[in-house]
């Protein structure tokens, strides 16, 4: 079940039903804003798509982890760009923000969001697996709810007004969740259930799956 939390919470995906908002509030103009939104919205889905070709050369942990680093990476870059000199005046760093808001998208959804579903079913155990993801599924939801509650919070101009603020907030909550995701994620590409249960149950290392002999 913490396979799906930590990432899928943390790594900032709640910001996508704000997007357009967001963009609004970086400095662009509202049809510009909109425009992008619509951008956000189809990287995503192309992202998605293109997860289907990554997971069938790439292990689910590779992709995990590696997602992760970059979005941690273009969130803090969109909060250092927040922080610039004179932002409000300089509608380059507005389009910057906005354009690397779109590659975060895309990079989850190439990655971390469609990842974190294939893990959880992959390494829930089999006589338990339909009641793990069904408590998995309910737990992120109620997480969600705050999650959805507090962003507009953050970002409005007349409470926290963290506007692109906002990337460090997610990028630390990311950082925690790389570290999380590097100890205890497994690699589960090519095992079958059954050798996945007898690797649990020996309580092999979860950096030590890929390479593992179940004999």
């Amino acid at each position: 079940m913490l396979t799906k939390l930590p990432p899928l919470v943390f790594s900032g995906i709640y910001l996508v039903g704000y997007a357009t908002y967001f963009f609004e509030l970086a400095g662009l103009a509202t049809s510009h804003a909109f425009a992008m939104g619509v951008g956000f919205l189809a990287l995503g889905f192309l992202g998605t798509c293109c997860s289907w070709i990554l997971l069938s050369y790439f292990g689910r942990r590779r992709i995990y982890n590696t997602g992760l680093a970059a979005l941690i990476t273009l969130l803090f870059i969109i909060g250092i760009l927040d922080c610039m000199p004179h932002y409000s005046s300089n509608p380059a760093l507005a389009w910057a923000q906005s354009s690397l808001m779109l590659l975060w998208n895309f990079t989850y959804d190439l990655s971390v969001g469609p990842v974190c579903f294939v893990l959880i079913c992959e390494t829930s155990a089999t006589r338990v697996r339909s009641k793990t993801i069904a408590l998995a599924t309910a737990a992120q939801a109620v997480v969600a709810i705050g999650m959805t509650v507090a962003i507009p919070y953050l970002i409005n101009p007349d409470q926290a007004n963290g506007r692109g603020k906002i990337g460090f907030f997610f990028g630390g909550l990311s950082l925690v969740s790389l570290l999380w995701a590097w100890f205890r994620v497994p690699e589960t590409k090519g095992r079958t259930y059954e050798e996945l249960d007898i690797m649990f149950s020996r309580g092999v290392e979860t950096r030590a799956f890929k390479d593992y002999r179940v004999e």
